[in-house]
């Protein structure tokens, strides 16, 4: 009784920290819910996340769950951030997931919050991009491959890899051109015109900006032809093709957009007067765009260096071009002062993979642990129902020496039979009560354990017991002719437990009778008595072959 309020304490005890560490079914559902949203109604989604407790969510694979729902939704709804306090741990959580679907999900998602952070975490941004694409190789989400090829894109961009960047983005638009997603196929043109300029390949810079520029116009997307039409205007003045400036200044006024600062158009009208000669009139503008909110000093330093060159003015010219060349080798300089891209992913990859290594290990070693834990509760186990049955078959043998008892009484001769049966008869009724009670299966185990314990004592006892063995052999020697006796006076250097074979055997016991007594087997009790009758013959008495008659009757 005691064992099973136990074990039902047991379960009770765990059903309770199940419960407690396992996530409301309606929080849950509420979290794939907004999942479910993604992206068709994503304010809905939002207002959904938003209301959920995230105290409420309780166990890893939850909280990783809830943490990817709530980047996605952040992320279709344009809502930029660098806090990694949940992307962290979900993508620590992801990493290990066999599920490789949600794996690049969740990696994408925590590369765009690191890459926020700025330029000293682009690294891990990476890192954790390069493990999405291989989870991604995996399963078939175009979409989301072409996105993690963009961003590497643009990570490769800021540290000046461009060639690696280039690469990236052309990964990306045939993604997205397989899928039909114009608007992506065409921001990832944009990109690659804006790679190629950096990469002074302006002819095929001239191409993909003019696609992408054909795609802006066309589908009236003012903002995405503003921000092709400020790299056109770059990419005209660097070919000092100031036709094209025009037509592109004009194209800003006629698709009436203007993403980006007023003063980058100022500078861009500023030198293509100073191409016509109005040298006044462009140095009044750029004067004038130092005004302007969100000026870029790069862009007017440049202007002003292209102004002077353009009307003739060497001196100056040469001027601002050091100021210019100034400014930009200081940002070259800011730029080799950060750690190569390249080498901070190989280290960090190097890390990764020693974290990796280290589970494994820990994995390996739990396994190891919880087989041994295995073997010696399956051991255990096996000793106790080992001991169960040897209880069983010692309790079979005895029941069974116990009838060959009776049956040796019932066939000694008179006089035997009489002394035994003063001498065991009260012990085999003991025996046989203690054994009836045994075979009782509506006792309990320890009821069993006490019966059987008690069983061993009343045989062990018997073995022992020295009182009676002497009466024994005094009852052999009276009623069969001194047996006992002449084999004491031929065979004298005999063991003592020789001559209890011989006593026993005398009596009328059989071998398994013999055995339970002298705590061994029948077959050795058979090589025993052989043992005496050998040495019984080479004795060459005259009561050698009584004695061995005597032994040879069972």
């Amino acid at each position: 009784m005691r064992c099973r309020f136990l074990a039902n304490l047991g379960r009770v005890c765990l059903a309770v920290l199940l419960i407690g560490c396992s996530t409301d079914s309606r929080v849950m559902e509420q979290i794939y819910e907004a999942e479910a949203l993604i992206p068709e109604e994503n304010e809905r989604a939002l207002e959904l996340i938003r209301g959920v407790d995230r105290s409420a969510v309780r166990g890893k694979g939850d909280q990783a769950r809830y943490a990817l729902v709530f980047s996605e939704v952040l992320y279709h709804n344009y809502i930029d951030s660098d806090n990694d306090s949940l992307s962290r741990p979900m993508a620590r959580y992801y990493m290990l997931s066999p599920n490789h679907a949600e794996r690049a999900r969740a990696l994408y998602q925590h590369a765009l919050i690191v890459q926020r952070k700025g330029v000293d975490h682009l690294a891990e941004a990476m890192l954790q991009l390069l493990e999405a694409e291989k989870s991604l190789a995996r399963v078939d989400n175009l979409r989301l491959e072409g996105l993690v090829h963009r961003t590497k894109g643009d990570i490769y961009g800021k540290s000046c890899l461009f060639a690696n960047a280039l690469e990236s983005y052309k990964k990306a638009k045939e993604c997205f051109t397989k899928l039909g997603e114009e608007y992506f196929a065409a921001s990832v043109t944009y990109d690659m015109g804006a790679t190629y300029i950096q990469l002074r390949d302006l002819d095929n810079a001239h191409l993909a900006l003019n696609e992408a520029l054909d795609y802006g116009m066309l589908n009236d997307n003012r903002e995405f032809t503003a921000a092709v039409l400020h790299e056109l205007l770059d990419l005209s003045i660097y070919q000092d093709d100031y036709v094209a400036c025009r037509r592109y200044l004009d194209l800003f006024k006629s698709e009436d957009c203007q993403l980006f600062g007023k003063s980058h158009l100022m500078s861009m009208q500023a030198m293509l007067l100073s191409k016509q000669g109005a040298k006044s009139e462009a140095l009044a503008i750029l004067e004038d765009a130092k005004d302007e909110e969100g000026v870029e000093w790069a862009d007017l330093e440049y202007a002003h260096y292209i102004v002077y060159r353009n009307t003739g003015d060497a001196a100056q010219a040469l001027a601002w071009e050091e100021r210019s060349k100034d400014a930009q080798d200081k940002m070259m300089i800011e730029v080799l002062k950060q750690p190569v891209l390249n080498v901070q992913i190989e280290m960090l990859q190097q890390s990764l993979e020693a974290e990796h290594r280290e589970r494994e290990l820990v994995r390996q070693r739990n396994t190891i642990i919880y087989i041994c834990i295995a073997i010696v509760v399956l051991a255990a186990v096996y000793l106790v129902w080992r001991g169960i049955r040897r209880k069983n078959e010692d309790i079979a043998r005895y029941v069974e020496t116990i009838r060959e008892l009776h049956e040796s009484l019932d066939s000694a001769p008179r006089e035997i039979a009489q002394s035994l049966g003063a001498l065991y008869r009260d012990r085999f009724s003991e025996l046989n009560e203690l054994c009836d009670i045994y075979y009782d299966h509506s006792g309990s185990s320890r009821h069993k354990n006490m019966v059987f314990n008690k069983l061993s004592e009343t045989i062990d006892s018997m073995k022992s017991d020295t009182r009676r063995l002497k009466e024994l052999e005094a009852a052999i020697n009276e009623y069969r002719d001194g047996l006992m006796m002449r084999l004491r006076r031929l065979q004298p250097k005999l063991s003592e437990r020789d001559y209890r074979v011989a006593l026993y055997s005398f009596a009328g016991f059989s071998n398994r009778a013999i055995a339970i007594f002298i705590d061994s087997d029948p077959t050795s009790v058979s090589k025993i008595k052989y043992n005496i009758k050998y040495k019984i013959k080479g004795a060459e008495s005259e009561d050698a072959e009584k004695l061995i008659a005597a032994l040879s009757e069972k």
